[in-house]
């Protein structure tokens, strides 16, 4: 059985303002065996079909064309007989773009690859409301932990008042790093640090992460409301996570 995936990768890239499913058009060339050679052939059926720049392809003055989806990191790379990277210019087309130009040839082989994007297309028709839903549910977890941020803050204010200390921004920042600390084993510099990312690491941690945080920071606030200081609130949290843990466990068994 011929490995379209290997041959003729079906990856991911922004184009338009919107990810869509795309093909590189040097590995679909390569892949028709078709007798011009590549700049010629895709020059001349863009000029034919009237195919559109940022609609219908990308051009790349790379040897390489990265795939822009965060979870799949398949990468072309093209060389010479000689060895090394051809420096020259591909043109990333929409899997639609692709089948039309698969059809064209009116070969088996063109018939065959057109087949393998229906059938990738189909597979990403069949998953994407499952996509949706994870999407909504991750941004309503993300949305709950914003709720019990700024009062987990005004519990710590009160409290502080009530002792006649006064709270400063760094002690907002020790509440946040010892709940990242039980939750993803570090504080949020750390965490962004770890995995080359800028701006609020809650915007980056999965649907589960942030349920357990929402779920930390809720009980941090009642622990802060019953005078509780920092040592005994820590332990308590960590307990609390504890439990959290094996009943989600327990759930997912």
């Amino acid at each position: 059985m011929t490995d379209f995936n290997n041959l003729v990768p079906v990856t991911e890239t922004q184009l338009n303002g919107k990810l869509q499913q795309t093909v590189s058009a040097k590995a679909l060339h390569n892949y028709l065996k078709v007798g011009n050679d590549f700049s010629t052939w895709i020059k001349g059926r863009i000029k034919e079909y009237g195919l559109i720049k940022n609609d219908d392809f990308l051009i790349f003055d790379s040897s390489e064309f990265r795939n822009q989806s965060t979870n799949n990191e398949q990468q072309i790379k093209w060389t010479t007989k000689r060895g090394g990277d051809r420096k020259s210019t591909d043109y990333i087309l929409t899997i639609g773009t692709a089948k039309e130009l698969a059809m064209i040839e009116n070969n088996e082989k063109g018939r065959a690859i057109r087949k393998y994007f229906i059938r990738c297309e189909e597979h990403l028709k069949e998953i994407a409301p499952a996509i949706q839903k994870k999407a909504f549910k991750r941004l309503k977890a993300r949305l709950e932990v914003a709720d019990y941020s700024r009062p987990m803050c005004d519990a710590l204010t009160i409290q502080r008042l009530s002792l006649g200390k006064e709270t400063k921004p760094h002690h907002y920042t020790n509440e946040f790093d010892m709940i990242n600390r039980i939750v993803l084993g570090m504080t949020a510099k750390a965490y962004r640090k770890a995995h080359n990312l800028t701006g609020d690491i809650r915007d980056h941690i999965t649907e589960e992460q942030l349920n357990h945080l929402a779920y930390l920071e809720k009980s941090n606030i009642t622990l802060i409301d019953m005078g509780w200081n920092y040592e005994k609130r820590k332990a308590e949290l960590i307990k609390l996570s504890q439990s959290y843990i094996i009943r989600l466990l327990g759930k997912v068994a």
